[in-house]
């Protein structure tokens, strides 16, 4: 890629690759999904290592062989057998990578955010991706997913310059958007993006930092029960770094995501214990 170009993000929860309304997960509609979306960087939520519905498959590893991107996995919470957590794709190596548990009250799942550092586009740009606890019975998980929101974007502060800050964060405008504004973020411009293939909700964010965003939207790719979120985003000077009105994402597709794509060099499971 040039130096200065434009680069793209998506962020889609996966549902352990299973379509909507399915059980088991598809990942023949996984890779063509995320090859759809043809994005520099993925996140990913919902991500399954060695579970039986998803064919005891290593899924960011299968999806990045299959696609040409580096992959890592963070394990948040631990299954029997095997693992559940968020991943990322990139087109170019990651830097600086950690996984940060979050906060979890009692009877509620663990969660966790991969926080790194990936050259793109002549600059390096700082990563979250996270998936916050979800609403549980009587919104109980609401203020649990609040406070997790907080400690994610903390992580993020600790990283000056150009950043990106994006997942499922089972949550509303009302808390979403002040908090990614007070961390100093330009929300993203998406729409609804669950259920598949009919939002009424969004869920989903994305908040950039230093970047210009060029175009974003939802896209409705098949595979889980989420719609994904794409941002065209460009650096600029942190004086420059004006809203700028989002415009309809460029259709998804285009080479495809192993088209642009450098071997990879392996995928790296960043785990917190085991």
């Amino acid at each position: 890629m040039a130096e200065g170009a434009s680069f793209r993000v998506a962020c889609w929860n996966i549902h352990h690759g299973a379509p909507a309304q399915r059980r088991f997960a598809s990942h023949s509609s996984l890779i063509n999904g995320v090859a759809e979306l043809d994005a520099d960087v993925v996140v990913l939520c919902e991500v399954d290592h060695r579970v039986w519905r998803s064919w005891f498959r290593h899924q960011a590893q299968l999806v990045g062989k299959a696609l040409g991107y580096h992959a890592l996995f963070a394990p948040a919470r631990r299954l029997t057998p095997g693992w559940y957590g968020n991943a990322l794709l990139s087109r170019s190596l990651p830097r600086r990578t950690e996984v940060l548990a979050l906060p979890s009250g009692a009877g509620l799942e663990p969660r966790a955010a991969i926080v790194t550092t990936i050259p793109v586009a002549g600059t390096s740009v700082s990563v979250v991706g996270t998936h916050l606890q979800n609403e549980g019975r009587r919104g109980r998980g609401r203020p649990e997913a609040v406070a997790q929101l907080k400690v994610a974007l903390s992580a993020l502060a600790a990283r000056p310059g150009p950043a990106v800050f994006t997942g499922d964060l089972n949550l509303e405008a009302a808390e979403v958007e002040p908090a990614l504004e007070a961390a100093g973020l330009e929300v993203v411009s998406t729409g609804n993006t669950f259920p598949y293939p009919t939002p009424r909700r969004r869920i989903d964010w994305m908040g950039v930092r230093e970047l210009e965003v060029e175009a974003s939207g939802a896209v409705p790719v098949f595979g889980s029960d989420h719609l994904a979120i794409v941002a065209e985003l460009a650096p600029v000077e942190p004086r420059r770094a004006a809203r700028v009105p989002a415009q309809a994402a460029r259709p998804a597709g285009g080479n495809g995501a192993g088209g642009r794509a450098a071997e990879p060099e392996g995928t790296h499971d960043v785990r917190t214990d085991g």
